[in-house]
């Protein structure tokens, strides 16, 4: 049974399954955006890069804002809401999320105010997240609304953003003894050939791994066919960075006349659907409801 109880005195939502600590949603001011970390599977494996909310041997220790499963974008009205270095912006969330268990899934819904470097506010994000237990697999739904309400919002082209992003962990890292492929049929594995899963359209991709206790798991994400831009580009590296970022596109093909962003006008809004599979085995066809779930999400 999957339940979560918010903590409010450590500025942090609780999720357990069958009493055992699944994850965590932070969304203390303390950091510049809500993030979940740790994530665990059954046997206690971590799925996300421990850093730098904790020191672990072994892991790198670079990129000091992927912290777990989190949303950022680099270039938002000119204001950079991705790195936390200085004159960064932030994603604050407005109060105490509301949580609660339905139909079996746990529910998070809250309001995050997007601000720039000197307080300015840029947009309102309605985030609802959803998770649930399948089996062996842990799935995740996250819906964003962007809702203009101070005026126009451009989500700028740049590589630097992920509307959903991940930091695996290091032992997962494509580079090394990981594997990545996406929708396209793409891999990058094992540190051999070139990342040709960077930078390219996809409906989806895969990153698996072993992690640090032996285990063999991995995150598939999903960008839903009613998203802007879809099919997604994905900033997804051999370091261990997986982000679907629709906005990367003078980056990601490496053309400087390209201007991809994304404005939408004052009063309106903008809605991006993801789903996180969290599989064990390595490969999206390492268990075979995986694929299912994939066109679960896209039939909705």
């Amino acid at each position: 049974m999957i339940d979560i109880q918010l903590q409010p005195e450590n500025a942090k939502a609780v999720i357990t399954i069958d009493g055992q600590l699944f994850t965590e949603y932070r969304y203390g001011h303390y950091v510049c955006r809500p993030f979940f970390y740790p994530v665990m599977t059954p046997k206690g494996g971590g799925l996300t890069r421990a850093y730098p909310m904790e020191e672990v041997e072994g892991e790198t220790q670079d990129h000091y804002h992927h912290r777990g499963i989190y949303t950022a974008h680099g270039l938002v009205n000119g204001e950079n809401l991705w790195d936390e270095g200085t004159g960064h912006g932030a994603m604050l969330q407005r109060g105490e999320p509301v949580v609660g268990v339905e139909d079996g899934a746990v529910q998070i819904d809250g309001i995050i105010d997007w601000f720039g470097a000197e307080g300015e506010r840029l947009l309102e994000e309605r985030r609802t997240i959803e998770i649930r237990v399948e089996g062996d697999l842990r799935v995740l739904d996250q819906r964003s609304e962007f809702r203009c309400k101070y005026g126009d919002v451009t989500f700028g082209d740049t590589k630097e953003g992920g509307l959903f992003s991940i930091r695996v962990p290091t032992s997962m890292d494509a580079k090394d003894k990981g594997r990545i492929e996406n929708s396209e049929g793409q891999v990058y594995e094992n540190g051999e050939g070139e990342e040709t899963t960077w930078g390219v359209q996809a409906a989806w991709v895969d990153y698996s791994g072993p992690l640090a206790n032996g285990e063999q798991w991995g995150h598939t994400v999903v960008d839903h066919q009613d998203n802007p831009r879809h099919p997604s580009y994905w900033h997804v590296r051999g370091y261990g960075l997986f982000t679907a970022n629709a906005f990367g596109v003078h980056d990601f093909k490496k053309d400087e006349n390209l201007d991809e962003s994304l404005t939408i006008i004052g009063g309106d809004k903008a809605v991006f659907r993801y789903r996180l599979v969290m599989h064990p085995g390595r490969g999206v066809d390492a268990h075979p409801q995986v694929r299912a779930l994939i066109d679960e999400f896209q039939a909705e």
